[in-house]
């Protein structure tokens, strides 16, 4: 993989707040617009400040968008990745579940998903950048709590890795689609912990021992 270009330097240090601005005025446009027709002149306007600042902050549109979403899955990473609490398994997952579509039905991180695939079909370098900065440590960090538990005696498993897909599945059925097509508003935390609960409980009808 194409190594990282998050951490884009020059010589004098970058006012953060400018920064916030031009990552939150993407996120925006980037929800809103397919990927191809944002652009880094838009991205300044929305965020108040030059074109030459944005550019200063980060190398190129990829990666801000990179940025993004890096900083979502690190989001999501810090809530797998919690200190192992004393409820049970079903209870761990619940609250991994609820932090997770947090994040995938709660934000208009769905909606920026639905901008990419013409870009990245026609440069796989990029799609595998872009899925290593989110999903695919998402992914890899669930199959490690399930392996976890597997080792336990908690959970019988196949693979990891599979079992991890099965759960996120279970967890967002069609929604992230839904909400993407306009088809319906982002979910309420009622509704996400609904989820949550729905998936984790069939997912360990399927998997404990």
């Amino acid at each position: 993989m194409a190594p990282s270009l998050l951490a884009h330097r020059s010589g004098r240090p970058k006012d953060s707040t400018k920064r916030e601005a031009i990552v939150t005025a993407a996120r925006g446009l980037f929800a809103s617009q397919p990927f191809d027709l944002v652009t880094m002149e838009a991205v300044a306007a929305h965020a108040c400040v030059s074109k030459m600042t944005v550019y200063s902050h980060f190398h190129d549109k990829e990666t801000l968008f990179e940025t993004i979403v890096a900083a979502t899955s690190d989001q999501m990473i810090a809530a797998l990745s919690a200190p192992e609490l004393d409820d049970d398994l079903r209870d761990r997952l619940i609250a991994v579940g609820v932090a997770f579509l947090e994040v995938i039905l709660g934000s208009d991180i769905c909606k920026m998903s639905h901008t990419l695939p013409g870009a990245l079909r026609a440069n796989p370098v990029l799609a595998e950048r872009f899925y290593a900065a989110g999903p695919g440590r998402v992914r890899a960090a669930l199959a490690s709590i399930i392996a976890a538990a597997a080792a336990r005696g908690e959970l019988k498993v196949d693979n990891e890795d599979h079992a991890a897909d099965d759960l996120v599945s279970l967890w967002e059925g069609s929604m992230p689609a839904r909400i993407a097509f306009g088809l319906a508003p982002l979910s309420t935390p009622p509704e996400i912990r609904r989820r949550a609960i729905r998936g984790t409980d069939v997912f360990l009808r399927a998997y404990r021992p």
